[in-house]
């Protein structure tokens, strides 16, 4: 199924992968045992990766991302550390706004940004 996550680092990643997998499921309609029978897999072992308690493998990451029609690169892209796909994350949320709404939200965040800071 997949290697139990161990050391911070990995914990943290296995848990973000998973928060975002229940996130799709959820979005998908569909409950941890029907995700489970599609992939199958037992509920319980769903549960297991969803929580992160379980890192799967790429080959079930696969799976896990045919089934919620879902990109490996959305998907790790919402859960890197790095500056550039968070960035790339909030472009995405961006896309179905209208030009006024992303203006709002654009200078709500440069103000943040401007405020964390100093601060």
């Amino acid at each position: 199924m997949g290697e139990p996550t161990g050391g911070s680092r990995n914990a943290r990643i296995a848990e973000d992968v998973g928060k975002r997998l229940a996130e799709h499921r959820k979005r998908a309609g569909l409950s941890q045992a029907q995700l489970g029978e599609k992939l199958g897999l037992e509920k319980e072992s769903v549960s297991r990766i969803e929580s992160g308690k379980v890192a799967p493998s790429l080959q079930r990451l696969a799976m896990f991302c045919d089934v919620l029609d879902l990109s490996f690169e959305e998907l790790l892209t919402a859960v890197s550390p790095h500056p550039l796909d968070e960035a790339n994350t909030l472009i995405r949320s961006l896309e179905d706004l209208s030009p006024r709404q992303r203006d709002i939200v654009l200078r709500t965040a440069h103000s943040l940004a401007a405020l964390l800071r100093q601060g």
